[in-house]
């Protein structure tokens, strides 16, 4: 139960950044089923999946991203706390924040090298493992492409086109992603996801 629970919470976490918060909450499960049906599919297609690679490969990925979403989360409130707080800090509180910080980014790299080095290699020839990272990335401007078109054809309906609008997504452009899929900094991140690269 409290995997399943986990779960649920990553993969909506993953909505939240990649959908915004626009009708998320309206449509919380569906999205989560779209979202999990859209993704094995691209990566299914990308990596040229078999039938046997997916078996092995899908609940070793699902388990990667749960604990990647939460040290990423921790990162971003560790950060977000330090700035915030950031004139009222003592010298004690800083250097507890920054050893959190580089803490945080070595267990991620340390995650990252245990399933690219050997679990996903398990799964997949080497080959593949070598396309994840950009295939994840890929995905992600696939789904901003999918929020801009959809965003468009809102504003040609609202505008007096001849769409009506219906079952259409109303969402901002992920949090976090430029429009062009960059990232926070402005950098395209290609190698997002591939190890050890640091974005």
């Amino acid at each position: 139960m409290y995997k399943r629970n986990l779960y649920k919470r990553s993969v909506l976490f993953l909505l939240i950044i990649f959908l915004g918060m626009g009708s998320l909450f309206a449509q919380t499960q569906e999205q989560i089923d779209q979202f999990n049906k859209e993704r094995k599919a691209f990566f299914t297609e990308k990596l040229e999946l078999t039938d046997a690679e997916s078996k092995a490969f899908w609940p070793l990925y699902e388990d990667f991203a749960n604990r990647k979403m939460k040290l990423d989360e921790d990162e971003r409130n560790t950060y977000k706390y330090a700035h915030k707080n950031a004139d009222n800090l003592s010298d004690k509180e800083i250097r507890e924040t920054l050893a959190k910080t580089f803490r945080l980014k070595e267990e991620q790299l340390a995650l990252e090298k245990d399933f690219y080095q050997n679990k996903f290699m398990k799964a997949l020839p080497a080959s593949k493992v070598m396309k994840l990272g950009k295939v994840e990335w890929d995905f992600r401007r696939h789904l901003m492409r999918k929020l801009r078109e959809s965003r468009d054809d809102q504003r040609g309906s609202r505008g007096g086109g001849s769409k009506s609008g219906s079952g259409s997504v109303s969402s901002p452009v992920p949090t976090g992603l430029g429009q062009n899929g960059q990232g926070p900094d402005g950098q395209g991140h290609e190698n997002m996801g591939m190890p050890p690269t640091e974005c």
